[in-house]
């Protein structure tokens, strides 16, 4: 049985972008040691963020979302997974609205004693036309902190920092060469 991951995409910039790169970097390298990869480009989809209605929490073994839109079906696959990769530039100190919106959500992934993400892993993957402290310190802590409470393992974070281009991204191959050893550390 091969293992799952769930890539959630916030990235707008899907052709262009440099958070693209890094995202079709991991999509890449997990297919390539036989894992089972579902994308979802943020974006693209039509959600919202969490109503706070609290009807999640009388559901114990699956998400129970109540919102009739398109992350709800990705809930029940970020159950299912054994990694969660979030990926996002930073936008204004924290992650992009659609990432934050998806976050949200993850509240119906946490029961009143029961955690649907227990024991996952989850990968934070970050672009920066600044440096690590214009705001992706604070991302990474927001992760962390999502996996200290849901009781995940924050595996790694991969960053790429000023870097303003998509040309010049992709001349970084010491960072691809890293998202490979944090896949490949964790596919064996």
């Amino acid at each position: 049985m091969s293992k799952k991951a769930v890539i959630l995409n916030g990235t707008p910039r899907l052709k262009k972008g440099n958070t693209i790169v890094l995202v079709n970097w991991a999509h890449e390298l997990l297919k390539q040691v036989g894992w089972q990869v579902e994308q979802h480009d943020l974006y693209k989809m039509d959600f919202r963020g969490c109503a706070h209605c609290d009807m999640c929490k009388k559901v114990i073994d699956k998400p129970g979302c109540i919102l009739n839109d398109d992350f709800n079906s990705v809930l029940q696959e970020l159950s299912d997974a054994d990694l969660i990769v979030i990926a996002s530039p930073v936008y204004c100190w924290s992650v992009t609205g659609s990432t934050s919106s998806a976050l949200d959500r993850f509240y119906a992934l946490f029961k009143n004693n029961v955690s649907l993400i227990k024991g996952k892993k989850l990968l934070g993957m970050f672009t920066s036309a600044g440096d690590a402290f214009e705001g992706m310190d604070l991302c990474v802590s927001m992760l962390k902190q999502l996996c200290k409470f849901g009781g995940a393992k924050y595996l790694d974070t991969v960053v790429a920092i000023s870097c303003t281009t998509q040309e010049e991204l992709l001349t970084r191959a010491e960072l691809k060469r890293y998202l490979e050893q944090v896949i490949m550390g964790d596919a064996k």
